[in-house]
């Protein structure tokens, strides 16, 4: 495990989680990790260099993460999502990128998670429920036809387009304005 310290604002580092296999340098969090140093954020990146954790491993290193550098915002994609619960018992804001709700205690905790909470997903995700996210009460940004990776395996236009849609989703959730609350993106 490796920390990549980005950015030098005062205040609470955002911490960035990378999904399982991936690095906080993919595309979808390389695009939202510059959005929030455009946004003033100090940003902390996770990237494995070794195997990521398994399932069971990500609430724990979570927590100790949270313990040792006390950020004011979580950014998680796939795998690192199941580190919500911990995540919403310390009441922090939070950006969920392909968030496993199909996981019981993922998906009761997107329900009382912070009230700034965004859950980014893709209706071809199978750990995605659009029911509960939206029922959630948190602002949402659901990619229609999207897989887990929030992309369009073999459309490559078709996936830079969902990477600019999320892009401007968190540049507005960040901003505290009106964001992509309760919005289904087709393709």
């Amino acid at each position: 495990m490796r920390l990549v310290r980005e950015g030098d604002a005062p205040g609470a580092p955002a911490l960035v989680l990378p999904g399982g296999g991936d690095d906080a340098d993919r595309a979808v969090l390389r695009a939202v990790g510059e959005e929030l140093l455009h946004a003033g954020h100090r940003v902390l990146r996770l990237d494995w260099d070794g195997p990521a954790p398994t399932a069971q491993q990500v609430p724990d290193l979570v927590r100790v993460l949270l313990q040792d550098l006390r950020p004011g915002l979580v950014v998680a994609q796939s795998l690192t999502t199941l580190g919500l619960p911990v995540v919403a018992g310390c009441g922090l804001a939070g950006i969920w990128l392909a968030p496993w709700l199909d996981h019981p205690e993922v998906g009761l905790a997107a329900a009382r998670s912070h009230p700034r909470t965004l859950l980014v997903g893709g209706t071809d995700d199978p750990s995605w429920n659009r029911t509960l996210a939206h029922e959630s009460d948190r602002e949402v940004l659901e990619l229609v036809g999207a897989d887990r990776s929030l992309g369009f395996p073999g459309d490559a236009a078709a996936t830079a387009d969902a990477r600019e849609r999320i892009r401007c989703g968190v540049r507005a959730f960040l901003a505290g304005g009106p964001g992509p609350a309760r919005t289904a993106v087709p393709a």
